[in-house]
């Protein structure tokens, strides 16, 4: 065990990038939590060696780590979102109070706020080095660091509360979508579906000893449901299933929202906010919760009236007495396939993984004269793609990307740092991307759709490779939050741009591009449907910023009125 201890801590201590399959195989896990428990011990004592340190030494510096913890423990935290099984779900659960614990000491440590304090006061800084003490200044004044002691023992409870409700959470939504399983017999209704999805509900089935076709959560299922399945009963069930997922029987995560709700209005009022939506927007661009419901009430209204032109289109043309949500994606796609040609399954061709993955890092190349240069390793995962990320002629960044869905994975696309930059010990930042496209066994093509999700969430990885601040606090997720979408959001424009489609579209046995006739087609069809798109957005805003506003539910029925109410 003392070899294997030896080999981790070795293996966190490199600047290369880290062997995951190793720091994730059953050797290590199997004693992580001791591991883990030596490591908040160095942590511990380096921040009372930081504590004892006079006033009049001190630096900058001083105050600068290199946590070995924070790098394992978002290593962990990782593997949880992309393969959550019952040992590291466990790891996490079992040390999680442990690090929170740690945590909440630093948080409200009067010492350390005092010597932050005096370094504000009598060093000279530089302008990065005064926003950062500023920064972290304002972290302790925010959570009223002269709080009396019973009420800020009543804030680390409830942080820790928070964090395990979070975990609880997203497990829900993991394991309810593992279960999520539906069968179709009758192949006239699904006919229409790409051959790629029909052969793996296929195949599916057969392994399940089940005939006909068996479709699961994978997302790109559902789109190719909700586009191309002429039944309106199945269609109505998938968007049901999706809608509802973590909401009923054993994963009901309605009751956890309820004690989310209950712990965040209560940690709002000990910190005197008048609610919950008030603290978040603290450290926001955004000035109250009055402003931020204002505008997006005023985008639904814009929006909508584009909506509802375009659904009376589809209705006037499909010559439709009635249009439910669950129609939108399948009626869009037919209207495009009959007036304007534009066969999605066909498009799809013309973005083949590789190649859309090369035209990526070519742009970026010319763009920001970013080099990325892939890197062999044998990782955790066959399908992992890693890269040593240069400018200059030098390395600044490792990139790695996790791009196929498989079921025990979060759902949805992001990024996340796996290592921060450090600056004391030359380590290089670890970006990540994740996504949830479908895995083929021949060229894997993806839609237009997908080519953008990959655009946005390597732009969130460009926002922290480019940070040109070699302080970590400074860069990327350390922005205010209500800003840290807009870079990616910009550069997904890249994707739909007529000159970059006819670059980045080849199609995937002969190489050639999209004629003239269709990119202007898709010009026109840009914007097409998406004020639906927007409309959906401000709802979950709506519903995110409204449900911390007003009097918490009582019941789980009145949980479910009060949303309604909003959308």
């Amino acid at each position: 065990m003392t070899n294997i201890k030896e080999k981790v801590l070795k293996e966190l201590n490199k600047n290369e990038f880290p062997d995951l399959k190793f720091l994730y195989s059953k050797e290590v896990l199997d004693i992580v939590l001791d591991i883990l428990d030596e490591l908040l011990k160095i942590d511990k004592k380096e921040f009372e060696e930081l504590l004892s340190i006079p006033n009049e030494k001190l630096t900058f510096d001083s105050f600068e780590e290199d946590s070995l913890l924070d790098y394992f423990w978002s290593l962990l935290n990782h593997l949880k979102s992309v393969n959550s099984w019952e040992q590291i779900r466990n790891i996490i659960e079992t040390f999680r109070p442990k690090i929170e614990d740690f945590w909440n000491y630093v948080a409200y440590n009067k010492d350390y706020f005092d010597k932050l304090k005096y370094v504000d006061e009598n060093l000279e800084l530089d302008e990065e080095q005064k926003r950062i003490i500023y920064l972290r200044l304002k972290a302790f004044i925010d959570r009223w660091i002269d709080l009396e002691e019973k009420k800020q023992k009543r804030l680390k409870e409830i942080n820790l509360e928070l964090s395990k409700l979070s975990d609880q959470f997203n497990n829900n939504i993991i394991d309810d979508e593992a279960l999520f399983e539906y069968l179709v017999e009758d192949y006239e209704l699904i006919k229409h579906l790409p051959k790629e999805i029909l052969e793996q509900a296929e195949n599916k089935a057969k392994i399940k000893n089940k005939k006909w076709y068996l479709f699961d959560a994978d997302p790109t299922v559902y789109q190719a449901i909700m586009k191309y399945c002429d039944s309106k009963k199945i269609r109505k069930e998938f968007e049901y299933y999706r809608h509802s997922v973590a909401s009923k029987w054993k994963y009901d995560n309605r009751k956890i929202v309820l004690q989310l709700l209950e712990l965040k209005k209560e940690k709002a009022s000990l910190l005197w906010y008048n609610n919950y939506a008030e603290y978040s927007l603290n450290d926001k661009m955004a000035n109250s919760p009055e402003q931020v419901v204002e505008l997006i009430e005023w985008i639904s209204k814009k929006s909508k009236q584009k909506s509802d032109k375009e659904i009376e289109e589809l209705k006037n043309y499909f010559w439709l007495d009635e249009f439910n949500s669950y129609d939108l994606a399948y009626y869009s796609r037919k209207y495009k396939e009959e007036k304007y040609s534009i066969d999605e399954k066909k498009l799809k061709e013309y973005f083949e993984f590789n190649n859309s993955l090369n035209y990526l890092f070519s742009f970026v190349e010319n763009f920001y004269w970013i080099e990325m240069k892939k890197f062999e390793i044998d990782s955790y995962n066959e399908d992992i793609l890693i890269y040593e990320v240069y400018k200059d002629w030098k390395q600044i960044a490792y990139y790695f990307l996790d791009p196929f869905y498989s079921k025990n994975k979060r759902s949805w696309a992001w990024a996340d740092n796996l290592r921060d930059k450090s600056y004391l010990s030359n380590k290089l930042p670890i970006i990540l991307n994740v996504c949830n496209f479908q895995k083929t066994s021949w060229k894997i093509t993806l839609y237009l759709r997908d080519v953008e999700t990959i655009f946005h969430e390597f732009w969130h990885a460009i926002h922290e490779i480019l940070s040109e601040s070699k302080y970590q606090e400074l860069s990327w997720f350390w922005v205010e939050w209500d800003f840290v979408e807009l870079p990616s959001q910009i550069l997904e424009n890249w994707v739909t741009d007529n000159e970059s489609l006819s670059k980045i579209a080849k199609h995937k046995d002969n190489w050639e591009k999209l004629s003239k006739d269709i990119l202007e087609k898709l010009e026109k069809l840009k914007t097409f449907m998406s004020w639906n798109f927007v409309i959906r957005q401000n709802e979950f805003a709506l519903v995110d910023m409204n449900i911390y506003l007003m009097e918490i539910p009582s019941t789980l029925e009145e949980l479910d009125k009060n949303v309604l109410n909003f959308v």
